[in-house]
């Protein structure tokens, strides 16, 4: 009789042992690894940058469809279930990534809108000149401009409260020009249209096929023709002149 319950107690646990070598083996499959480290707040912090500057470059240089979670994390030197510990998807880290360069970028063209007020038609063209090499300088700007990589971003993070605001680069224009207008530095024109039209000379570079059809060897000069068109037409030739709004 003992020898019985002894069995039955055997058996119990290899069944135990053998179901709980099967979750581990289907975490293992799903995240690459059964149990992520536990990271301090400081480690966390240093390999979340990391995370970001390397999925930067790889997104940058592959696009986000051709990037996967495990040659960033192999990049950065974690396993690739501690990736999960910081985002959910590779689409999500994808977000963080275009804050940042928008953070950065931001802050670049901050140095332009200081000194506005001194020369506005210079400025004007150099901050639509800095848009149109931003995408190029920026690969990730260019990304979120490609219909494939819009398309998986909003299969993939349906419900995201960032997705909308990420997909809107150019969300910022119409306040600058509101402002730009109570100044008297821009016409009295719908910002909205005025974004609109400097949405479309930032963007024209971004397709090969345009500018092939355009004429490659003269489209820096025909791009040069458009940017005097429009910061002529939308920027008042004496603004210090102009009654304020």
């Amino acid at each position: 009789m003992r020898f019985l319950v002894i069995h039955n107690i055997i058996i119990h646990m290899t069944i135990k042992r053998f179901r709980s070598h099967i979750q581990l083996f289907l975490k293992e499959e799903k995240y690459g690894f059964y149990m992520p480290k536990g990271f301090s707040d400081e480690e966390k912090e240093i390999i979340k940058n990391q995370l970001i500057k390397t999925a930067t470059e790889m997104f940058g240089i592959y696009g986000l469809q051709k990037t996967n979670v495990e040659e960033i994390t192999d990049a950065v030197g974690i396993a690739k279930g501690s990736f999960y510990s910081f985002y959910n998807s590779k689409e999500e880290l994808f977000l963080d990534v275009l804050k940042q360069t928008e953070t950065v970028l931001i802050k670049e063209m901050g140095t332009i809108l200081k000194t506005f007020k001194l020369d506005p038609k210079a400025k004007f063209r150099e901050l639509i000149n800095f848009h149109i090499k931003m995408p190029k300088e920026h690969p990730i700007i260019h990304q979120v401009s490609d219909k494939k990589t819009r398309t998986l971003l909003i299969r993939k993070l349906q419900g995201n409260d960032k997705l909308n605001q990420a997909l809107d680069t150019y969300d910022y224009l119409p306040m600058f020009i509101k402002e730009w207008q109570k100044k008297g530095y821009i016409i009295d024109e719908d910002p909205e249209i005025v974004a609109g039209v400097l949405k479309s000379i930032f963007t024209i570079g971004l397709d090969d096929e345009i500018i092939a059809y355009i004429g490659k060897d003269k489209f820096p000069k025909i791009i040069d023709t458009l940017l005097k068109i429009i910061v002529d037409y939308f920027v008042v030739e004496h603004p210090h002149n102009q009654v304020k709004k």
